[in-house]
């Protein structure tokens, strides 16, 4: 039976393994045994130095070049000695099937003897799913390695230290905790949390909606209707300076009337009130006028001057840039 196969079988993060005893067929060049042998030996001084770190991965990258039954045994040792007692409880039981398989009894029984040893001194970690929690294609894992669900809600050798354990499914945000595995032999639960559904995509309609909210409205529309409202004051102030403009034409025509025609200012008292009206109403409509005439050019400018969507994207071209139009073609430019 092979690692993978197995350590499903187990429930066991032998996830954490990855290098198991390749099949003695496999093809090995002069080149890649040669570097396999250099770091082989790298990795042994490094074990003498108590290294264990930089060791094992010497040793597996030495496995992973030229696969070899004694390299597996030196790899799971470095793995009890740096700590990773999952790890090699997993690679000592690998060893002990491939010893058993080339008929090395010595091995096998070192490799059975070992893996006995740690098993009474692992770490366990389980990860509990509750029924109402596994929703269609949930899939766990181990920082970053899955977990087939056969070993969910059973207790999983693991290396002791910092452990991340993640849920992952289709529509769901993924859910995430961070646990520290103390030092065999220990047992620790984990309760897979609930997954919060993940942001839907838009809809045509509704990205059309929101894309209409968030496009920016013409910069000088404001500015247009600020002078529009002012224009239309000043006009109403030219109509009101014409009306007592010719109010006050009127009224002085009737005074005459009453009036010396020797002497303009000789008036009887209807007259001059007349007159007085007269000239009241000449004021009137001046101020009326000048200021009607001021707001309309005023509000005119406003109007003119207010800056458009078009020209802003005008302004955003090269001058001299050209844009298609219907059928003809409209030559754009800022100067």
């Amino acid at each position: 039976m092979n690692a993978a196969a197995r350590f499903a079988n187990l429930g066991c993060v032998a996830l954490t393994v990855l290098f198991s005893v390749h099949p003695a067929s496999a093809e090995v060049t002069a080149g890649q045994r040669a570097t396999a042998e250099a770091l082989f030996q790298q990795a042994a001084e490094l074990m003498e130095q108590k290294k264990y770190k930089e060791a094992c991965e010497q040793f597996a990258a030495s496995q992973e070049l030229d696969p070899a039954l004694g390299t597996t045994l030196y790899l799971a040792d470095c793995y009890e000695q740096s700590g990773k007692t999952a790890s090699a409880w997993a690679l000592f039981q690998e060893a002990a099937d491939g010893a058993r398989r080339v008929q090395q009894t010595d091995r096998e029984q070192i490799a059975n003897e070992r893996a006995a040893s740690l098993k009474g001194r692992l770490s366990k970690l389980e990860l509990r799913v509750s029924p109402a929690r596994r929703i269609p294609g949930l899939e766990l894992r181990l920082n970053d390695t899955p977990v087939p669900s056969a070993s969910w809600n059973t207790p999983l050798p693991v290396d002791p230290g910092q452990t991340r354990v993640e849920a992952r499914a289709p529509g769901k945000k993924p859910w995430s905790v961070e646990v520290k595995v103390a030092d065999g032999p220990s047992s620790q639960v984990v309760e897979v949390g609930e997954l919060a559904d993940a942001p839907q995509p838009l809809s045509k309609d509704t990205a059309a909606v929101v894309s209409e909210k968030l496009t920016p409205r013409d910069p000088g529309s404001t500015q247009r209707t600020i002078g529009y409202v002012v224009g239309a004051v000043g006009v109403v102030g030219l109509a009101v300076g014409g009306y007592f403009g010719y109010r006050a034409m009127s009224l002085n025509k009737d005074s005459k009337g009453q009036c010396r025609a020797d002497d303009p200012n000789a008036c009887t008292s209807e007259g001059a009130a007349t007159r007085k009206d007269a000239q009241t109403a000449g004021t009137v409509s001046t101020i009326s006028s000048i200021g009607g005439g001021v707001l309309l050019g005023t509000g005119l400018t406003l109007v003119f001057t207010a800056p458009s969507s078009a020209s802003s994207s005008a302004g955003n071209r090269l001058p001299g840039q050209a844009s298609s139009a219907g059928f003809g073609v409209q030559l754009r430019g800022a100067w």
